[in-house]
């Protein structure tokens, strides 16, 4: 499993993203499914990381270049990671956690990737999601 924003472990942030303007070519860009959102990144050559609330976002997400899928529900997380092996996804399926406590929980759900909260820059978006999915 990778880990993104433990101490111990090199990692790039991420950088959330509520509207087409705040996509930086520069960053690893982060936003909730959003047809827009995912053209304007490609456009710019952006990478980017979606989340997902459901399976066929999941499968768009990945098919338009996402780099993780992150689960926003939790009990999607296996059923994307089998698809996702199945199909051989070039996006990771990931969630995002508070701390380590609950990396065996994320295990079992098969996800590739654990992002500590820390990770992710809310930046100017904070105001609208309060820093959470």
């Amino acid at each position: 499993m990778q880990l993104i924003g433990h101490e111990l472990v090199p990692y790039e942030k991420l950088y959330f993203c509520a509207n087409t303007d705040e996509i930086d070519a520069k960053l690893q860009n982060m936003f909730y499914f959003n047809s827009e959102m995912i053209k304007a990144a490609q456009e710019k050559g952006a990478k980017f990381s979606v989340a997902c609330e459901n399976i066929s976002e999941c499968i768009i997400a990945n098919a338009a270049g996402a780099n993780l899928l992150v689960m926003s529900r939790r009990e999607f997380t296996p059923k994307a990671a089998n698809l996702a092996q199945f199909y051989l996804f070039d996006a990771k399926v990931a969630c995002i956690i508070g701390d380590e406590s609950e990396l065996s929980e994320i295990a079992e759900y098969q996800a590739d990737v654990a992002i500590f909260d820390n990770a992710i820059v809310w930046n100017r978006s904070k105001k609208e999601t309060n820093g959470t999915f």
